[in-house]
């Protein structure tokens, strides 16, 4: 069994515009054989179309592709840099042609229904990054924490010495690849730190670099220099005084501040590069740590080092962290973001893994079509049975714009954080827990070992917010078409919009046709309404809509029995009412194939827990609002666990939105090792008695 997640007590509850239904504990798999694909198949096969109304019952937007000539000319130029008309362009609603009439392209629809058919069919979970995430966890009090500083620094001994572990240096570029020459050392180390009141004023610069400038310095000795209230102490080198130009007794060096913190007092000074060292014995960066670095750069950090490229520029200084030989990761601060040993596609069960599940085929790879995973994959491709049209807009219909003016400039809207490990795997300690004579938080995250066994909390989907009208979308604090950079233009439609869609499928079986139809139709509980999400601005209640299909199947017979006769002999079709033969045996089929411990004694879907967590995220018109919002950033730091979709409720983060904790008194200890900050709790502790 996978590891299950645990709710955390009301106290330590996060809420969050999202949320997540669980893994399934085994992929169920497609009936066998599949069709051919070189003729229709009568017996228990069906072709057709469904025939989809869609009304929207929120804002909804899909941006529109640019022109090839607006592309030739901006390219990926961002959207602030743009004069005003082209700004507008950039805003418009996905159309088809000139009219500006929005459509609803066929791909979001697939996707949408691909999406739910994948999660109530228990296929496999493929959409998931393999790529290693970055964190960064200085003040952390999880064992995140703990593991991240055990990587900066060393404990010497008696758990109040500690040595950093990293080593500075230049970043250089030869022939598009990237290296590190390590910076000369002077007294074993490769730089030292200078107090922000001892730098002299009107530095020159040092390249190209931003945040660099060119010092002169006399360092004192390289040992354990007292800090943090004299209770520990960090060996470095420190600067006893420093010049802007040369001088007698003192070493040119490289000034470089890493941003303004609160109550920072140092910045660090990096010695020249090592100009001795060949290239063949510089330290190479290899692609991988370059687009990792790449993707955390934060807009601070392009404001710091003068660009959306970060410190990925000739003779940049930079700190770097190496083990067992092989370079980790660097940063333009001594305490830089790490990559993390494993990705989270790593932490999907190896059963529920594309290409390592026992399951060939799932019944959304059926319908939908698959592609070749590599040389070992000795399934091939196949082509998809169901072809989704464009939604167009319903003819007779005005005013369905939500803005007639400016397009909306929405509410900051960013990706998904999946670094946020308390949201994003499961957690099965989501409380303190008593060590010693404290508190401490076990939290599973992406380092290796976690405290516990844990994986992905599953497939997340969006809340619904129920009406949601301009100001809820719209940021106040902006207007017109100036943007910013973490500002977009949308042209959203209102409310109340209709669109009508038409799919096509062919030789679908019985229980195939019956998972498309269960993700149309969201047969949940009698009495209770769902919808389905779609577009941009899911997080501000955007992208609802109310789906209602009606299903016409082929009647070949009739069709070839009156060959030619009259315009449409070829679409001889039936309406068919009955959508819940179709859906009964597709749940029959997964309720037969799924684990039986997930199963348990449920005779129908709704009567699973990983079901009913889907269908009260498709709720309309959804939870209190007050539950759904983001957290402060203040309660955000104490890393409150989600709880499961059936767990929300009006209690901790969600209940008391407006609650500030308490501030504490300053914990400085949590910014260095685990064990230093053990030592230095200790000996605060002691320091109190004797008080």
């Amino acid at each position: 069994m996978n590891p299950r997640h645990n709710n955390p007590s009301p106290e330590r509850a996060a809420r969050a515009p999202y949320n997540f239904v669980p893994l399934p504990e085994k992929v169920v798999p497609a009936e066998k054989p599949l069709p051919d694909m070189d003729r229709y198949h009568d017996n228990e096969h069906y072709t057709g179309v469904i025939k989809c109304e869609i009304t929207t019952e929120s804002p909804v937007y899909v941006r529109g592709a640019v022109e090839p000539k607006f592309f030739e000319k901006y390219g990926d130029k961002p959207l602030h840099t743009l004069p005003d008309g082209e700004k507008l362009k950039y805003a418009r609603f996905f159309s088809l042609d000139n009219s500006g009439s929005p459509v609803i392209p066929g791909s979001s629809l697939r996707g949408m229904v691909r999406s739910i058919v994948e999660i109530v069919a228990y296929g496999k979970m493929q959409w998931v990054t393999n790529n290693r995430l970055v964190f960064r966890a200085v003040g952390d009090r999880t064992s995140l924490g703990t593991y991240y500083r055990n990587f900066f620094m060393r404990d010497d001994g008696d758990g109040r010495k500690f040595t950093p572990l990293v080593q500075a240096g230049y970043l250089v570029e030869e022939k598009n690849r990237w290296f590190i020459r390590p910076a000369q050392s002077v007294q074993g180390v490769t730089f030292a730190r200078i107090h922000k009141k001892d730098i002299p004023k009107n530095l020159p610069g040092w390249y190209d670099c931003k945040n660099a400038r060119r010092i002169w310095v006399k360092p004192d000795k390289y040992d354990y220099q007292k800090v943090r209230g004299k209770l520990l102490k960090i060996k470095y080198l420190p600067i006893l005084e420093a010049r802007s130009s040369a001088a007698e007794g003192f070493i040119e060096a490289v000034l470089a501040r890493s941003g303004d913190m609160l109550n920072k007092k140092m910045e660090m000074v990096i010695f020249p590069p090592d100009n001795s060292i060949p290239l063949s014995g510089l330290i190479e960066v290899d692609d991988e740590l370059i687009q990792r670095y790449r993707e955390q750069v934060s807009q601070k950090q392009e404001e710091l080092l003068g660009g959306v490229q970060g410190a990925l520029r000739p003779y940049q200084p930079v700190f770097y962290l190496m083990k067992d030989g092989k370079l980790v990761f660097f940063g333009h601060t001594m305490m830089f973001r790490l990559p993390y040993d494993r990705t989270p596609y790593e932490f999907v069960p190896p059963s529920l893994r594309a290409e390592t599940s026992d399951v060939d085929i799932d019944l959304a790879e059926a319908i939908f079509g698959f592609t070749s995973r590599g040389k070992e994959d000795k399934r091939g491709s196949r082509a998809g049975r169901i072809f989704f049209g464009d939604a167009r807009l319903k003819p007779g219909q005005s005013d369905i714009w939500l803005s007639t003016g400016h397009p909306v400039i929405p509410k900051i809207l960013s990706g998904p954080k999946p670094t946020a490990f308390q949201h994003y795997l499961t957690q099965q300690q989501p409380d303190e827990v008593p060590s010693g004579k404290k508190l401490e938080l076990r939290l599973d995250h992406y380092a290796s070992p976690p405290p516990h066994e844990t994986v992905i909390r599953g497939h997340k989907l969006y809340w619904h917010k129920g009406k949601v009208g301009l100001s809820d979308i719209k940021d106040s604090g902006c207007n017109g078409l100036q943007v910013d950079k973490q500002h977009t233009l949308i042209k959203p439609v209102k409310a109340g919009v209709g669109f009508s869609s038409t799919i096509h499928f062919e030789n679908l079986s019985r229980v195939e046709l019956g998972a498309v139809l269960w993700a149309l139709v969201l047969p949940g509980e009698q009495g209770k309404e769902y919808r389905h999400k779609i577009g941009m601005g899911k997080p501000l209640g955007m992208g609802s809509v109310k789906l209602v299909p009606k299903l016409f199947l082929d009647d070949r017979k009739s069709r070839y029995s009156r060959l030619f006769e009259g315009q449409n002999w070829h679409q001889a079709r039936r309406v068919n009412e009955n959508l819940k033969d179709f859906i009964r045996a597709f749940e029959k089929h997964v309720l037969d194939k799924m684990h039986p411990e997930e199963r348990r004694d449920a005779e129908s879907l709704l009567k699973v827990e990983r079901i009913q967590m889907l269908l009260k995220m498709l709720e309309w018109p959804g939870i209190k609002r007050s539950l759904t919002e983001y957290m402060s950033l203040e309660y955000f730091k104490k890393r409150p666990v989600l709880p499961d979709p059936l767990h929300v409720k009006d209690t901790g983060a969600g209940g008391a939105r407006n609650k500030q904790p308490k501030k504490k008194p300053s914990t400085h200890y949590v910014y260095h090792s685990g064990a230093m900050a053990e030592a230095f709790k200790r000996a605060q502790e002691k320091q109190n008695k004797r008080k």
